[in-house]
């Protein structure tokens, strides 16, 4: 390059660097268009000549760097109701970062609503139209997000809902059984009384003893009596020991083998007394189920007149089923 040339060059690079470095003019309606501008300068102060990075580069070599022409560039960068479009900003914005080895002072996105917003202002629009577009984007996605709360208000009330269904069918079941219940305590309470009658009919059928005889049937009620009290007292002894089952089949052996009707009858009020009520069930199952209506019909008889009417009732039962 001849010694004219690089002259002129140095000549061009000094009035660009003049025009850069030189003070705005007032936006007047254009407020907006002036930020932009005023940002667009601190970026282009930025770029660096190819041939020497101590001298800023023409105003020609900016624009196709940047791509775009001479006079465009100097719209840009003036209160010219012209705007760059965003493909220019974002190449100044990298051509900035890249000659000044750093990080700019704005951002890109903010260049790039500096940019939006100088087009509304150009256009007539709202200034803070784009910034307002961008909010409404936001919230719209931000409503389109399934919310924390209702989900999970949402999963309480299925919950809900599911034990509620659980609780109404547990009381159909409850209400089922106790229908039941009823219906079985009637039954009951029909075959008792049943059985009532029976021994009301029994008693009052029953023949009167002799009078002459009176005195040997007292002698063999006490000897009853002590039959009944040694066999239950056995019983009674193997049950607080551990051995229930031994203490049954002495019971069932007993009454069957041994004792009379009454004296069985006997052995269940002394296994009542002596607190073995388990021994009592058990007996009276037994003896019931093995023995003939006969002599179940006598112990319950022996039973009511000992004013067992529970039991005589309970092996009545038994034996009819």
């Amino acid at each position: 390059m001849s010694a004219e040339a690089r002259a002129g060059a140095a000549d061009n690079r000094s009035r660009v660097g003049q025009w850069l470095a030189g003070e705005l003019p007032h936006g007047g309606r254009l407020p907006q268009k002036r930020e932009l501008a005023v940002a667009l300068r601190r970026l282009l102060l930025l770029l660096k000549s190819e041939e020497s990075a101590e001298t800023p580069p023409t105003q020609l070599e900016m624009a196709k760097r940047l791509g775009t022409n001479p006079p465009s560039l100097s719209r840009f960068a003036k209160t010219d109701p012209r705007v760059p479009g965003a493909g220019f900003i974002r190449n100044l914005h990298a051509a900035a970062r890249a000659d000044s080895g750093q990080d700019v002072d704005i951002t890109l996105d903010a260049l790039q609503t500096l940019r939006v917003r100088a087009e509304a202002e150009r256009d007539g629009r709202c200034a803070n139209c784009g910034e307002l577009g961008k909010r409404i984007d936001s919230l719209n996605q931000r409503l389109s997000e399934p919310c924390p709360a209702c989900a999970t208000h949402q999963q309480e009330r299925i919950a809900y809902e599911q034990g509620q269904k659980e609780d109404a069918a547990r009381i159909a079941e409850l209400r089922g059984e106790v229908t039941a219940l009823k219906a079985a305590a009637r039954e009951r309470s029909t075959v008792e009384a049943g059985l009532q009658a029976r021994l009301a009919t029994l008693q009052a059928t029953r023949a009167p003893l002799p009078v002459p005889r009176r005195r040997v049937d007292r002698q063999r009620s006490e000897k009853e009596r002590a039959a009944a009290r040694q066999l239950a007292n056995q019983a009674d002894e193997l049950d607080r020991a551990g051995n229930e089952g031994f203490a049954l089949t002495i019971l069932r052996q007993g009454t069957t083998e041994l004792l009379s009707p009454a004296e069985t009858a006997l052995v269940v009020v002394e296994l009542r007394q002596r607190e073995r009520d388990h021994l009592a069930d058990d007996l009276i199952h037994i003896y019931a189920r093995d023995q003939g209506d006969l002599d179940v019909m006598t112990v319950a008889m022996a039973l009511y007149t000992e004013g067992a009417v529970d039991d005589a009732g309970a092996i009545l039962q038994a034996a009819l089923r």
